[in-house]
């Protein structure tokens, strides 16, 4: 009944979510014909993205992967230096994407697919878009959830600090 917010609830162990909140929604951009639905989540054990444009599943990823990584990126450098936290200038994207478990979907007219098996989505505009349709609705959340939110931003220091160890 909530899409792929229950998708992603049923694979995750619930006790090891960041936060114990999953990010969910949806967007409709109808000048662009764009429709976007995602859920994500930072978990303890795993990491996994999960993308598909027009229900065809992208496992190499593509434009709207990379939409989604900038606006988790620049949400979360902002959400941490509004709270504060001068370590947040250590975080790299990796670091932020590394303990995350994402289920992206889009659906766009006229998409382009890289190779015959349409394994990765190379549609220009679709980078655009997701960052657009995302960033708002993270930034809202984060603002709106600051157990979790504060939480988050630990977990992903603590990645960060551990990479700058190794």
């Amino acid at each position: 009944p909530n899409g792929l917010r229950d998708y992603l609830d049923s694979k995750l162990d619930k006790d090891k979510i960041v936060g114990g909140e999953i990010f969910s929604g949806n967007a409709e951009i109808t000048a662009e014909n764009i429709k976007i639905e995602w859920a994500i989540c930072w978990h303890e054990e795993e990491s996994f993205v999960q993308s598909y444009c027009n229900t065809i599943p992208t496992p190499q990823g593509g434009t709207h992967e990379q939409g989604n990584r900038a606006a988790l990126g620049r949400s979360i450098k902002v959400y941490g230096e509004m709270t504060g936290l001068k370590k947040v200038s250590l975080i790299t994207p990796e670091d932020i994407l590394e303990s995350a478990c994402i289920v992206i979907s889009v659906f766009i007219t006229n998409p382009v697919f890289q190779g015959q098996t349409k394994e990765k989505l190379s549609s220009t505009d679709a980078q655009r878009l997701v960052e657009n349709a995302l960033r708002d609705p993270f930034d809202h959340w984060l603002t709106a959830q600051p157990k979790a939110a504060s939480a988050l931003l630990q977990f992903v220091i603590d990645r960060a600090e551990e990479r700058l160890k190794r």
